[in-house]
């Protein structure tokens, strides 16, 4: 799948390259945020970040919001929608005031469906599904202040936190090491078992990318179906905010004649 032969025979002599659908999935992206932090309430630093706590199992979004103790919270942020995509993203980093940084890692979550706001802003005819991408969906939100409670709690599923000191290592995934940026693929795991190989192809590509399924998502379903992890910042976020492209899965085998 390489146009040095080299490579196509260390392919073709070890492994056995397998698809499961010649139907087109979706390549989408994701990314490790950066979040503004407190490690006290005040009037600015008011939306909690929540550790688990097993009474939240079961509990809705806007239930949870309004339930929770000072004991449930491990830090505070000052704006709800970057809260909302670190839930989205499921890991990100947390910068203090004075710059002090520390890892908010994905813990646990109330085991309710997952529902995407881009899809409940299709389907209330507020945007165009054509324009839907992470950043005119932010834009959409920060522009109707007045609609984000509404819209945010659309979303049953809520995802809870730990903390990790370390500021080096990139987020770790479901197979349980840590994720690298433009290799690391998260996918469905009822068809792609985790740590295994694949090559991806996006339509109208010749080209065949190498990648790692190292992690899972609510929203990845199904075969062909994948989210490309693309590192931390802004640059990241660009990246995986504008992704979307169709999808082939090649997954491959490894064998010994």
């Amino acid at each position: 799948k390489n146009t040095n032969t080299g490579e196509n025979i260390l392919i073709d002599d070890n492994f056995k390259i397998k698809s499961l659908s010649r139907d087109y999935g979706i390549l989408t992206g994701y990314y490790e945020p950066e979040i503004r932090v407190s490690r006290t309430r005040t009037s600015n630093y008011s939306i909690p970040i929540l550790k688990y706590n097993k009474k939240f199992k079961g509990m809705k979004r806007s239930l949870i919001n309004e339930e929770f103790d000072n004991s449930d919270v491990l830090l505070w942020t000052n704006d709800i929608i970057d809260f909302f995509f670190l839930q989205i993203q499921g890991s990100g980093v947390g910068t203090f005031e004075n710059g002090e940084k520390t890892k908010i890692l994905y813990s646990e979550n109330n085991n309710l469906k997952y529902t995407s706001i881009g899809n409940v802003l299709i389907k209330k005819k507020y945007m165009d599904k054509k324009k839907v991408n992470l950043f005119s969906i932010k834009k959409f939100l920060r522009e109707n202040s007045d609609k984000v409670n509404n819209i945010l709690n659309e979303n049953d599923r809520y995802i809870f936190f730990k903390l990790n000191t370390s500021k080096k290592d990139s987020p770790v995934g479901a197979f349980g090491i840590n994720l690298v940026p433009n290799v690391s693929i998260a996918v469905d795991k009822k068809y792609y078992p985790l740590g295994i190989p694949i090559l991806y192809k996006e339509e109208k590509s010749k080209t065949y990318k190498p990648s790692f399924a190292m992690d899972t998502g609510s929203a990845i379903k199904g075969k062909n179906r994948a989210d490309l992890f693309t590192g931390n910042g802004k640059d990241a976020e660009t990246r995986a905010g504008l992704l979307k492209k169709k999808l082939l899965l090649y997954v491959l085998i490894p064998y010994i004649d």
